[in-house]
């Protein structure tokens, strides 16, 4: 399963035990300098709270696992709630160690070039 440990979860056994329906086997992390970068790189995420609980749920529950350039993984979800239009979520993050660390994270209209990079894994 994919376990997504968001900054809400007290420890790792309870975001486990809360999340253990979803995808790959590492635990998320956003630490602040992730936050940070996410805010600094794009502005959108800090006009509604709602676009970073999107990147928790990206997170948790991806439409798409996608290979990353060099060594990254993107997890890519439709967003409802995306600023202007509904589009999809991209999240960037590293697995180390058996945990992800979240690099950044990016709305895109043109999600296919992102398939093309090679889909991991997909939601039936």
């Amino acid at each position: 399963p994919y376990i997504a440990q968001i900054p809400t979860y007290e420890t790792k056994e309870k975001a486990k035990a809360e999340l253990e329906a979803t995808k790959i086997n590492i635990i998320a992390q956003v630490g602040q300098d992730g936050y940070d970068k996410i805010l600094k790189e794009h502005p959108e995420f800090t006009k509604n709270e709602i676009y970073l609980d999107e990147v928790r749920e990206t997170v948790k529950e991806p439409d798409y696992i996608i290979e990353g350039w060099a060594g990254e993984l993107l997890a890519l979800r439709w967003c409802e709630k995306a600023p202007n239009k509904p589009k999809h979520l991209s999240v960037v993050y590293r697995e180390m160690n058996d945990e992800g660390f979240i690099i950044t994270a990016f709305f895109i209209s043109r999600y296919q070039k992102l398939l093309r990079r090679g889909i991991i894994w997909q939601k039936k």
